[in-house]
């Protein structure tokens, strides 16, 4: 029983191993038209393309006023697309957590709980340039709460942003 083997790999690859991201990119920040299967018009920018699914995340001004809105168009209702490449247009960042002001007085206090927090709970926490760390792997910015926390190992930083989520202060 002999089997042969196709040299044709690319008809088993999903197809966000033959799309091109370069192209994809090319497209964010740009004005677009989408015609969608609907006969729906849709005009706005690119904010991103999934590539796996290669749904387009478009930003469309609301009208009359200075806000964006979102609006995701699944790639099969796409019916016609065009690209305006003459300008790029700078999109403003949605996903930016809001600043948060405090007192000077009411944010040492704030610090000195969390370091309390973390002490009891046997984290050997320390202080630099008015942010807290734990041994060089995980650090807490102002305002020390639990968006705060910036750490490449995702399960030391869930467990104490869980620690400070349950803290009272």
């Amino acid at each position: 029983m002999s089997s042969e083997v196709s040299n044709d790999s690319t008809s088993i690859l999903h197809k966000i191993y033959t799309s091109d991201p370069i192209l994809y990119k090319s497209y964010v920040n740009k004005k677009v038209t989408i015609t969608t299967e609907d006969s729906n018009v849709h005009i706005g920018f690119v904010y991103t393309i999934d590539p796996v699914s290669e749904s387009i995340v478009l930003m469309q001004p609301k009208e009359g006023e200075e806000k964006m809105q979102l609006k995701i168009i699944m790639r099969g209702a796409i019916k016609k697309f065009e690209c305006s490449f003459d300008n790029e247009f700078l999109l403003p960042e949605m996903f930016v957590a809001p600043e948060i002001h405090m007192p000077e007085q009411e944010l040492m206090k704030r610090k000195y709980s969390v370091v309390k927090l973390l002490l009891e709970n046997h984290f050997p926490v320390s202080e630099d340039k008015g942010n807290l760390y734990i041994k060089d792997t995980l650090e807490i910015r102002p305002p020390f709460g639990p968006d705060n926390c910036i750490c490449l190992n995702s399960i030391i930083l869930n467990r104490i942003q869980t620690l400070l989520r349950h803290a009272s202060f």
